[in-house]
């Protein structure tokens, strides 16, 4: 076979050029994930996302705001295609016209809550009732970070009713 000796001399300057770049990122000081938020346990994420849920559905400004303050960083982010919150006051803005977008609604995990590295991902579902009829679904990607919090949410709707 001709291409042969093209494939491996392909696969040899990948794993080259993974070499380069894995010397050139700890040139630059990039560190890897530190042994806490590696090995994360399954009570910190499953508390962090129990916390995350309770967020979202909390009514009052102020409870709200404590779950926000218990479940991010304070530099913690979250971002899905409509909407987008830096630290703690954008989030709790961002929470609050969300509940005002849709009355009524409230989320409830839908999935297991997959985890490793640091990193989480879960599918959640609000609506379907007399008071929400119309069902929301998505499924939130998560980073920790050392302090069991989280520092990143990015969430993606994989239910919604036709614009």
């Amino acid at each position: 076979m001709t291409h042969r000796p093209v494939f491996h001399t392909l696969i040899a300057a990948a794993i080259a050029a993974a070499g380069v770049l894995a010397a050139a990122d700890g040139a630059r000081g990039a560190e890897p994930a530190t042994p806490t938020t590696r090995s994360l346990s399954m009570t910190t994420v499953n508390e962090g996302v129990v916390n995350y849920i309770a967020a979202w559905n909390e009514r009052d400004a102020r409870k709200r705001r404590a779950l926000i303050a218990k479940t991010w960083t304070e530099s913690g982010t979250y971002v899905d295609a409509h909407r987008h919150g830096e630290g703690h006051d954008a989030i709790d803005a961002m929470i609050d016209q969300a509940q005002r977008q849709f009355p009524g609604y409230a989320l409830r995990l839908v999935s297991g809550i997959q985890s490793h590295n640091g990193h989480v991902r879960f599918s959640w579902g609000a609506g379907g009732a007399d008071s929400a009829p119309l069902y929301l679904g998505g499924t939130d990607f998560a980073s920790f970070g050392a302090d069991g919090r989280m520092q990143t949410v990015v969430g993606f709707v994989d239910a919604s009713p036709a614009h």
